[in-house]
């Protein structure tokens, strides 16, 4: 029914467990389902997520952006490499708010 359907659309924040991540800009994204999956993509952040289920797909396309986030913001330069660098640096640029809720 759903098979190759694809949906763009920009998210203006990701959440995770008690986190939420505000964007200073919605980032742009897509929805697909395909072989009975609902794939989420992010492209800025390299992030994918996929599950038979849609809103579990969705919450792991947080769970990847809270990983990403936490894990790259928290690290000294010395043990990155130059692409996480990057990475961190677009993260804490277009982050502009983090809330524990």
């Amino acid at each position: 029914m759903f098979n190759n359907m694809q949906t763009s659309f920009k998210t203006p924040s990701f959440s995770f467990n008690n986190t939420s991540f505000t964007l200073k800009k919605p980032a742009p994204c897509s929805l697909k389902y395909h072989n009975d999956l609902w794939i989420y993509e992010c492209l800025r952040y390299g992030l994918y997520a996929f599950s038979e289920d849609k809103q579990e797909a969705l919450q792991q396309l947080g769970e990847e952006f809270a990983f990403l986030y936490d894990g790259l913001t928290h690290e000294p330069d010395e043990k990155q490499t130059q692409d996480a660098i990057e990475l961190r640096d677009l993260l804490k640029s277009d982050v502009v708010k983090v809330k524990r809720i």
